[in-house]
């Protein structure tokens, strides 16, 4: 696995032969290490490029600048409002991106805005590796999809 750091945001390659941004690019907006851990082992080797930000300004910067080339936001979110405005922002812009989002304490209430604001599938942590990769699964198109696309 290769990383680069810069600004605050964290690109990860989970691919052999180094840093390129041909592959999927995945948004992961958390500050939870084991969390992106979990996130890491449930791609590895689907040649995915993980831009992590651990700020909302730094998960911003990445939709703005890189947003088209974005297959999947992964979010995890605590009890502020930040990630639900990030949700939204992301949503209004990029409304064909498939978002997860993570809950450290999940309301049927958090989960609604969540579904309200573009999230395709919300789960509470702790979450299985089994589930995340499920939950992923679910979100990418099959081949015979991108065949009739």
């Amino acid at each position: 696995m290769n990383g680069i750091a810069c600004a605050g945001v964290q690109i990860f390659v989970l691919a052999a032969g180094g840093l390129t941004m041909k592959g999927r690019q995945a948004l992961l907006f958390t500050s939870d290490t084991e969390f992106e851990s979990v996130v890491r082992q449930a791609l590895l080797g689907t040649d995915t490029i993980f831009l992590v930000a651990r700020t909302v300004s730094d998960a911003l910067q990445i939709a703005c600048q890189r947003g088209r080339e974005l297959d999947l936001a992964i979010m995890t979110f605590g009890e502020d409002c930040h990630g639900m405005t990030l949700l939204s922002a992301i949503h209004s812009c990029y409304e064909q991106l498939p978002t997860l989002v993570f809950f450290e304490k999940d309301s049927g209430h958090a989960s609604a805005l969540a579904y309200a604001n573009g999230a395709c599938v919300c789960l509470s942590k702790p979450v299985s590796l089994v589930e995340l990769t499920n939950a992923i699964a679910a979100l990418q198109p099959t081949a015979r999809q991108l065949a009739v696309a």
